[in-house]
């Protein structure tokens, strides 16, 4: 049998090995929870930023798209207002009204020529008129 010093000896060394368990496990906790904190932190902060979410890059594309889109039913609208046998008589009855008059009178001769409506469609692309307007006072 082992003496009562061997015992005490073994006990402390049960106790050591317990307590270097307890601060090992405490540091692998420790580190996880630090993971975990910053991985959190950093998907709020990019997310923010709208450098992760695929939706941001899709919500950007369309807007993008959308935008060149409406640039190239303009260009297409003012190449049809030029190819008009009266354009250039429109165009000069057009720069004799005033600005506010001006706007007013191309916006109705797009609209009533469908000159901003793509076939196939009942309406010009949101912002398309506008556009078109501006391409045609312009030119």
């Amino acid at each position: 049998m082992s003496t009562p010093e061997e015992r005490d000896i073994e006990r402390k060394r049960s106790a050591q090995k317990a307590l270097h368990r307890e601060a090992t496990v405490k540091r692998i906790k420790d580190i996880a929870w630090s993971a975990v904190i910053a991985s959190v932190i950093t998907v709020i902060v990019l997310t923010s930023l709208g450098w992760l979410t695929t939706q941001a890059v899709v919500r950007s594309a369309r807007e993008e798209g959308a935008k060149e889109l409406v640039a190239l039913r303009a260009g297409i609208c003012l190449v049809r207002f030029q190819q008009r046998p009266d354009a250039a008589a429109k165009l000069a009855e057009i720069k004799a009204l005033s600005w506010n008059d001006r706007d007013a009178a191309v916006k109705k001769l797009i609209i009533d020529e469908k000159l901003a409506t793509m076939l196939g469609e009942d309406a010009p692309a949101p912002g398309a008129i506008d556009k078109c307007a501006d391409a045609i006072k312009n030119s």
